[in-house]
């Protein structure tokens, strides 16, 4: 993902919400690259308090923030990995329809109850996060009290893979003017799985990666009062649960990052050594002026290149334009108009009158010498006119059909009770719209299926609405199956 040129340069504000406390980054993006200008942590109490220390702060910095991007805790999302069917080919109305069904399958809620996003991972897989209203109404209330507006929202795991995929590399500058911004093979090579533990006072965050791309999250809560030796053994011993459902026999390295990481990273890692896992922790970002310590600033960075587009993962709680594939390299076409302004300007300042004039000299030889081919273009030309005119008769025909009616009156007239599982629909003859309707056959679900034959027959669509089959019971439902008879409206039926 790259960063779009109208919020390329300028200040940006990121801000992680915690369980019980908010932390403020600045960072600056220049021509050079991105570079942590300040941060601060914060106590989120009930009053007022924390919104006064905020404000005070950012008027301190002397700042301008172009950007607002946050972070929430995983706690507050419910995040899922699914299975999907080829969508190559779909529409992007068609493709949200199906993951919204696909969420509503996996979540607690109603759909209408949560703001959500999701990314498709790898070929057949996907990834979707979602936050009930009230939470992400929390946010945009506090931050009206800074006069502050989101530009977008996202979870702090996704926000910490965000910023440790790009500690070993320059981020922002020129480098993602021109496309060519390097890419961090920190979360290995295909064909390998790693394991990723970002770990603070309040919790530990694991994530599952296989060939550089998240399969799997889960978070753990840390009792404070706990051994310290309890958190490592919970990891790993979660982690020889879950292994073998991924059909993972073993992974190439596990990375350590957060404030809270150095105390467990030795112990993690001799527990993870006995099978010969390296284990590697991260520090640094690595910005305009070298090399940063971010320890404990994962997330508020995160979430700034999450919003800015600097990272694999973009999720996006607030509504904005869906990129849903990952975009893991520099797009192409911004190298290819990188060459093309060069050789305009090239052009403009080496090409004199006297080569222009030339040219076009040449240019009417050339044409005349093709004389015949522009005749045949032309006739070409003619029959694609021709071949318009029945495009456009075709089209006339088919907005004759009214199978978009026929569904639209289905949905209207059901009762809220009762569901469709299988719908055959044969529509009429296009050769004859004169003639009568055709079949209908729905299948599905119903509390009472005999209220719905006097239902359908009360429509101007349908005629002659009898049951097929059985009527069975199941789960407190009846199992139907209706035939009826399509008619225009207002016309007669001839069937």
């Amino acid at each position: 993902m790259t960063i779009l040129p109208d919020r390329l340069f300028g200040a940006y504000l990121g801000m992680e919400f915690g369980e019980d406390s908010v932390t403020v980054t600045y960072l600056r993006n220049t021509f050079s690259g991105l570079t942590l200008l300040s941060s601060s942590a914060f106590a989120l109490r009930d009053d007022d308090g924390t919104v006064n220390e905020i404000r005070e702060y950012i008027g301190s910095q002397g700042v301008n923030a172009r950007r607002v991007f946050v972070c929430v805790p995983d706690k507050w999302a419910i995040t899922g990995f699914i299975r999907i069917p080829p969508v190559k080919g779909k529409s992007r109305s068609a493709i949200a329809e199906l993951m919204k069904f696909e969420m509503e399958r996996h979540i607690p809620f109603r759909i209408e109850d949560v703001t959500y996003d999701f990314q498709f991972m790898e070929e057949g897989s996907g990834m979707f996060v979602a936050v009930h209203k009230k939470r992400q109404e929390f946010v945009r209330e506090f931050l009206e009290k800074l006069s502050l507006q989101p530009y977008s929202i996202t979870i702090s795991s996704l926000a910490v893979l965000n910023t440790i995929e790009l500690s070993g590399v320059p981020v922002g500058g020129w480098q993602e003017v021109t496309g060519i911004a390097k890419q961090s093979d920190i979360f290995g090579k295909k064909g390998e799985t790693d394991i990723c533990l970002y770990m603070d006072g309040a919790g530990a965050g694991l994530a599952i990666l296989r060939n550089g791309l998240c399969m799997h999250l889960r978070h753990f809560d840390v009792d404070t009062g706990q051994p310290s030796d309890d958190l490592p053994d919970d990891i790993c011993g979660y982690l020889a649960r879950v292994l073998p459902d991924f059909r993972i026999e073993s992974f190439n390295k596990v990375i350590l990052t957060g404030k809270a990481s150095s105390g467990y990273a030795e112990k993690i890692g001799e527990k993870l050594r006995e099978n010969n896992v390296p284990v590697e922790r991260i520090t640094d970002f690595r910005g305009r002026l070298g090399k940063t310590d971010i320890t404990g600033l994962e997330p508020s960075v995160g979430a700034c290149l999450a919003g800015l587009g600097a990272g694999t993962y973009g999720i996006n709680l607030l509504p904005h334009k869906r990129g849903y594939a990952i975009t893991r390299i520099a797009p192409l076409t911004t190298k290819i108009f990188l060459v093309l302004i060069l050789i305009m300007a090239a052009g403009i300042f080496t090409t004199e009158a006297l080569k222009q004039k030339k040219y076009l000299t040449a240019m009417g030889e050339m044409l005349k010498k093709n004389e015949p081919a522009v005749s045949a273009l032309e006739r070409i030309s003619s029959d694609t006119a021709l071949l318009k005119k029945k495009s456009a008769f075709l089209k006339s025909i088919k907005e004759n059909e009214i199978a978009l009616e026929i569904l639209a009156e289905l949905t209207a007239v059901l009762p809220e009770e009762a569901w469709i599982t299988t719908l055959d629909y044969r529509g009429f003859d296009i050769r004859d719209p004169e003639k009568g309707g055709r079949e209908l056959i729905i299948s599905g679900f119903a509390d009472s299926s005999s209220s719905l034959i006097p239902i359908l027959e009360d429509s101007p669509f349908f005629e002659k609405v009898e049951f097929v089959g059985t009527i069975k019971k199941t789960r407190g439902k009846e199992q139907f199956k209706l035939k009826a008879r399509i008619v225009r409206p207002g016309a007669e039926s001839k069937l």
